[in-house]
């Protein structure tokens, strides 16, 4: 903890501007059959719809699932309808 009578200082950010972030030209390829985040990570969705039906169902229904769903549904069978309001 600082000392009293010191002021707090500003840390130096090295680099010139701006740094990209994110997977990198070798993950650049999007695959929505394997999760690429969280606890399930590397695991296909066919994998997870025998293990663990019930997170690809609350997945699909959250925003981080989005670009998933259509895999979801088809590995589980699920059809969708724009009349669908029960979900």
């Amino acid at each position: 903890m600082a000392e009293p009578d010191e002021q707090p200082q500003a840390f130096k950010i090295e680099g010139g501007g701006l740094t990209p972030v994110g997977p990198g030209p070798e993950k650049a390829s999007f695959d929505p059959t394997v999760l690429d985040f969280g606890h399930h990570a590397g695991r296909t969705i066919a994998e997870l719809a025998e293990t663990d039906p019930d997170y690809l169902r609350w997945l699909e229904r959250h925003p981080s699932g989005a670009r998933y769903r259509a895999e979801i549904q088809r590995v589980l069978g699920v059809v969708r309808y724009s009349s669908d309001w029960e979900r």
